[in-house]
């Protein structure tokens, strides 16, 4: 099973990657709406789920371990960016 071949570095790489990227997303879109926990646990459960894809994708070698880590990345950043305009705040009009 590949859940036993990844290492525990890497889940705490990808969830670092989550957690920074949350709260830097907390700290930039400040009219979002979404309180920066939320955004910090969005980050950390999108980028353990991006990392996890493509290791399954391109498997677990150097060149794959490199890949997941920029998938979690990228999709990290694309879900809280959706989440972001999913909760937007309407300018005034509520």
């Amino acid at each position: 099973m590949i859940l036993a071949g990844i290492g525990l570095t890497t889940w705490l790489v990808w969830a670092l990657i989550g957690a920074i990227g949350g709260y830097m997303c907390g700290r930039l879109l400040t009219s979002g709406g979404v309180p920066a926990a939320v955004n910090v646990a969005v980050g950390i459960a999108s980028a353990i789920g991006g990392g996890y894809a493509f290791i399954r994708w391109f498997g677990e070698n150097d060149y794959g371990q490199t890949i997941s880590l920029c998938g979690a990345v990228v999709v990290c950043a694309v879900v809280l960016w959706c989440l972001s305009f999913i909760f937007r705040r309407n300018g005034g009009d509520s």
